[in-house]
């Protein structure tokens, strides 16, 4: 026979009966092959042709009759008239993707709305030309690549080559971090264990410049944050954020200028440490005009300044200072503005297995007890305890700014040049020579402070060294 088009390909029906058997109390029973329809079968039972319409029903591969079949071996049989009950392999090269429309009319090689595919083995996955590709999840689109190849996740419009995109109003905080659009988590990591990411730009073959960034693992719970990058083909950590909040630059030890180390360090308590080999370690600039270079404050109160003024740079509110020790134990009576006279006996320190440190300028002082004396070393400012070498010793201040301590009942002015009274107090030295026995010279008769045995402190410019 002749055709137009295509040639087309027979398929094979064979016929099957199903055979079941009777108990006189089951009306179900399960064929062979889902049936449509009635008409697609004769059933006979113990010989006898039922009637479709009255004597039983068939839904999909189950025949029900209205009343039970006698008992009996085979008593029932069921043959199947209508190839629509058999289930074809179409011949190879028969079947294309048109053929397979998907219901709702969105493409070619669906066979289900919602398939269910398990362990799938996908070699790529491809979008129409100039279509971007989508992922969804729960009906919404999770994952976006769009036609630059720019990956979006949360936004369908990624701005750059991996973007990350969040909606939420939730208020940082230490312990709420539920906005993080990215986590990179290692569950095999043990101490020092390192986690991170690399940036890498390679002008020739295998010339990377690397720059990164990561996490290590310090102790259950803890973690530091490393920066580091490549120079001259060599990879070294350049900076460090312990897990206590202690900045580090150039340096893995905290302490740097303690441990006579290189580098910088901003520890999590407020103090900071600057060490170098060589050259200068601090460079302060004030780029257009005069002014404060530095502010000094106590309790949130500036109490002195590091100014420029041309090529004039000014040390303010302030005075030099030296450490000094005494030959008896630490003595809590003595009062802030005391004079202080020098002894020959030097400071004594020592490091932390008792071993002498060496000292080559630091003497020890007493409190003046010498009128007139010239040995004058300063006056007493306060007690400090000198923890690398486990030492009290008086903070003393020699020259510039401070207060001196009068004696109660002797009367000082402005403008006065003060020599030791003798007694670790100051009084007028009777003329306006500065002479080898000068201590200090009174800036103000305001009475900064008076103590209980009646003596007095006023403000003076010193003028021990």
């Amino acid at each position: 026979m002749s055709y137009i088009g295509n040639t087309s390909t027979t398929q094979a029906f064979s016929p099957v009966v199903d055979y079941a058997s009777g108990n006189g109390s089951t009306t179900a029973f399960t064929l062979s092959r889902p049936v449509a329809s009635v008409a697609q079968v004769q059933v006979t039972v113990a010989n006898v042709p039922q009637n479709p319409t009255s004597a039983y029903t068939i839904s999909g591969q189950t025949l029900t009759f209205t009343s039970a079949p006698p008992s009996g071996t085979n008593n029932i049989y069921v043959y199947y008239t209508s190839p629509i009950t058999q289930t074809f392999a179409p011949a190879q090269g028969t079947v294309n993707t048109t053929s397979f429309a998907s219901s709702t009319g969105t493409g070619a090689g669906v066979f289900q709305t919602s398939p269910t595919i398990t362990t799938p083995v996908i070699s790529s996955l491809s979008s129409a030309s100039s279509t971007a590709l989508t992922l969804q999840s729960a009906g919404t689109t999770a994952v976006t690549i769009d036609t630059s190849q720019n990956v979006g996740i949360g936004t369908s419009s990624p701005p750059t080559r991996l973007g990350v995109q969040l909606s939420s109003a939730t208020t940082y905080t230490t312990s709420t971090r539920t906005n993080n659009g990215i986590q990179i988590y290692n569950s095999s990591l043990t101490t020092n264990g390192y986690t991170g990411i690399e940036f890498v730009g390679e002008p020739t073959s295998g010339n990377g410049g690397v720059a990164g960034i990561g996490s290590v693992v310090t102790a259950s719970g803890s973690a530091n944050l490393v920066f580091g990058t490549r120079d001259s083909s060599t990879y070294a950590e350049r900076m460090r954020i312990k897990s206590n909040g202690s900045l580090l630059v150039a340096t893995t030890t905290e302490d740097v200028a303690d441990a006579n180390g290189v580098g910088a360090t901003f520890n999590f308590a407020g103090n900071a440490q600057f060490s170098r080999a060589s050259g200068g370690v601090v460079n302060v600039n004030r780029k257009t005009d005069d002014g404060t270079l530095v502010y000094f404050q106590q309790d949130a109160t500036v109490e002195g300044t590091i100014s420029v003024s041309g090529t004039t740079v000014s040390y303010n509110g302030g005075h030099l200072s030296r450490y000094a020790q005494t030959t008896t134990a630490k003595d809590e009576s003595i009062l802030k503005g005391t004079v202080l006279s020098n002894l020959d006996a030097m400071n004594v320190y020592t490091d932390a297995e008792g071993n002498p440190v060496a000292n080559e300028q630091l003497n020890k002082v007493k409190v003046s007890d010498v009128e007139g004396d010239a040995n004058v070393a300063g006056v007493f400012v306060n007690w400090s305890y000198d923890e690398q070498h486990s030492v009290d010793e008086i903070n003393m201040a020699m020259t510039g700014d401070m207060i001196i301590r009068i004696a109660q009942g002797v009367t000082v002015v402005r403008g006065d040049l003060l020599m030791s009274a003798g007694n670790g107090t100051a009084k007028p030295q009777g003329d306006d020579i500065v002479r080898s026995k000068t201590v200090a010279k009174v800036t103000s008769n305001h009475v900064t402070c008076t103590y209980a045995d009646g003596s007095y402190c006023v403000p003076c410019v010193l003028m021990a060294c």
